[in-house]
């Protein structure tokens, strides 16, 4: 690594606490004072501003994106040995919390220009034991909402978004959260939306599920039909409530930063290896958790690259859920191709809104060289 050059992390979690630091300092000592400690006013606040920032009636803070799909699945009708459809390339917690509910994980393909589930896969994957669909718009990129929702009303299903890694992301003009029955956040500290500890939130579009989730989350159980759902501790406390009023407060000039970043990288990498998002006509929107590139067989050698420059970088999903131990519980739909190419060959880059702009400059033209001359020797 060149002297010259600081390391750097794919993540700070630091400095964009600096701008809200005395507010929050501030908010901590009355909230002391108070013994105002769970499910308070900050929390009926957050859960006001984030289901208006996505377009649904109600909003419940829960413990943690875990429990927020958990609880969704639930509230959805998932029971003991139902399927749900959703992508294997994906963070565990997606296949967990089906399997948590006694229920069956169904994995389909991936798309290779944006690594979302292929709707086109959805179709011949579905049984008389399936009860929903579970997308992830994986690292802030878009699904193709349309066409999902379309084969789930088709079929009698139950959509859930898993949207930990999406706040703000946008489908034909409307936010994630908007889209399924219900949608679900995490507020974990790498987020784009953090706190400072675990939280989650269910994004409701029908009023009565918020109102039995807020009894789920207190213990309370809920009757749905002729089934009787358990409650359990999953509530949001203030402290993480009140940190993650104050990072929404500066979403989109972090977001600004962060598309900022993934426009520097754009500019040096070759379009083939990078996202190609969807494109519809009310517009989409990406929110780059992550930023990724395809980089064939060589991404270890890329890696090294990077690291002997001073660039930390990460490797996710690999190998994808379903070649996951606990993938015994549940079962793939075909050969799922995309999503073991993926695994094999993405890499992920640092993005995050502190990011200088000239370590972009310098990260993205050491990949796009790279990525060049492997392109130049292949042709």
């Amino acid at each position: 690594m060149s002297s010259q050059h600081k390391r750097v992390g794919r993540y700070d979690l630091v400095t964009p606490m600096l701008p809200v630091k005395d507010e929050l300092v501030a908010k901590f000592e009355q909230m002391l004072l108070s013994g105002n400690f769970i499910l308070g006013e900050e929390g009926r606040l957050l859960e006001a501003e984030l289901a208006d920032a996505c377009g649904v009636p109600a909003a419940v803070g829960v413990s943690s994106g875990s429990s927020a799909l958990q609880v969704a699945l639930a509230m959805a009708g998932v029971r003991a040995g139902d399927e749900v459809i959703t992508t294997p390339y994906t963070f565990d917690a997606t296949m967990e919390s089906i399997i948590r509910l006694d229920a069956v994980p169904v994995f389909v393909d991936i798309r290779p220009a944006d690594l979302t589930m292929d709707p086109a896969k959805i179709v011949d994957a579905i049984t008389d034991r399936t009860r929903a669909i579970m997308p992830v718009p994986i690292f802030g990129a878009p699904c193709e909402m349309n066409a999902i929702n379309a084969i789930a009303a088709e079929h009698g299903l139950e959509v859930i978004v898993d949207m930990a890694q999406a706040f703000g992301t946008i489908y034909d003009g409307r936010p994630m959260g908007a889209w399924g029955r219900m949608s679900t956040l995490s507020f974990y500290p790498t987020k784009n939306l953090p706190g400072i500890g675990d939280g989650g939130m269910v994004f409701c579009r029908e009023t009565v599920d918020a109102e039995r989730i807020r009894k789920i989350r207190t213990h309370q159980a809920v009757r749905i039909g002729d089934h009787l759902i358990t409650g359990w501790n999953s509530r949001l406390d203030e402290v993480q409530a009140m940190v993650i009023r104050a990072r929404h407060a500066r979403f989109a000039d972090e977001q600004r930063d962060r598309d900022a970043v993934a426009g520097i990288y754009d500019s040096h990498i070759p379009a083939a290896n990078r996202l190609q998002p969807a494109r519809t006509e009310r517009g989409c929107k990406v929110t780059y958790h992550q930023y990724w590139v395809r980089c064939g067989a060589r991404r270890a050698e890329l890696q090294r690259l990077l690291d002997e420059a001073g660039v930390d970088t990460a490797v996710y999903y690999d190998p994808p859920l379903h070649r996951h131990e606990l993938a015994v519980y549940g079962r793939a739909h075909g050969e799922l191709v995309e999503a073991e190419r993926a695994g094999r060959e993405v890499l992920i880059l640092p993005i995050h809104a502190a990011l200088p702009f000239e370590d972009a400059h310098r990260i993205g033209r050491i990949v796009g060289e790279f990525l060049g001359s492997e392109a130049a020797a292949e042709s």
